[in-house]
């Protein structure tokens, strides 16, 4: 049974050290198989920013799988974001764009579904490309029938209807049809800045809230979530900061029926 600690939008230039404490504590009592952080390790993609999310990732005794959002790529280097968007992540971070991690139980792999630019005027709009979605669905596919397959990505499958001027991620019809078919389990996203779980087309969509920054969304207060369990059965645990520590306030349960998953009451 997988244990899948699930953080995001950490924003370090805007963190506060006492979440950062607290979800260490939290970390420490869970004992992941492996911490999933589905992107904006920074706020403005400067390296002292880049410097103080490395310093966090190095101190954490457990298997990592981390992606970018769309804040670690320069917002007014034009230039930079253009020409060499990544290359304070590579210089900073040891982790690839597009990580894979495989344990045996599970495999977790992340997409980079940041834009250096766009044809939209919010340029903080994600996109994943029919040859991520490609090559993503042939790794999935291969493996064993047994295996809880996980996506990561930064921008959102779904949201819920008053969240929609935020936007989902483009491409996403074919990418979902791709990765239904490949047996994708779950996709773990982040973005928004507020937790919540959704079943689409079969595939359950799970959101983190950000983990420890400032950046709030109304009535939402810092979170992080647990993913639990096998391709038969999850379970998605919420723990919300609760001023001294983080808390369990909603725990769901999921269950696969043939190809599909549905909350189960």
């Amino acid at each position: 049974m997988a244990t899948l600690v699930h953080i995001s939008d950490l924003h370090f230039g805007r963190t506060s050290p006492q979440l950062i404490d607290g979800l260490r504590r939290s970390l420490a009592d869970i004992e992941p198989n492996l911490v999933i952080i589905s992107g904006d390790l920074t706020q403005r993609a400067r390296s002292r920013e880049f410097q103080a999310a490395g310093t966090f990732l190095d101190s954490l005794q457990w298997p990592c799988l981390v992606i970018p959002g769309n804040h670690d790529i320069p917002a007014y280097n034009l230039a930079e974001r253009i020409i060499s968007p990544w290359r304070k992540w590579h210089q900073y971070l040891r982790y690839p764009l597009e990580p894979i991690m495989d344990n045996g139980s599970y495999i977790a792999l992340g997409i980079n579904s940041t834009r250096r630019f766009s044809s939209f005027t919010d340029w903080s709009r994600g996109r994943i490309s029919e040859a991520q979605s490609n090559t993503a669905a042939e790794i999935f596919i291969r493996q064993p029938a047994d295996k809880l397959r996980v996506l990561v990505i930064h921008h959102p499958f779904w949201l819920p209807r008053q969240y929609l001027h935020r936007h989902v991620i483009g491409g996403r019809d074919e990418a979902i049809r791709a990765m239904k078919k490949a047996g994708v389990d779950i996709i773990l996203s982040g973005h928004v800045h507020f937790a919540y779980n959704h079943i689409l087309e079969g595939l359950i969509i799970s959101h983190s809230g950000t983990t420890f920054s400032d950046r709030l969304m109304k009535k939402s207060p810092n979170s992080f979530n647990i993913v639990q369990g096998d391709r038969k059965s999850l379970t998605i645990e919420t723990r919300e900061w609760q001023g001294t520590a983080f808390a369990p306030v909603g725990r769901q349960l999921f269950v696969r029926d043939q190809d599909d998953w549905a909350e189960k009451s």
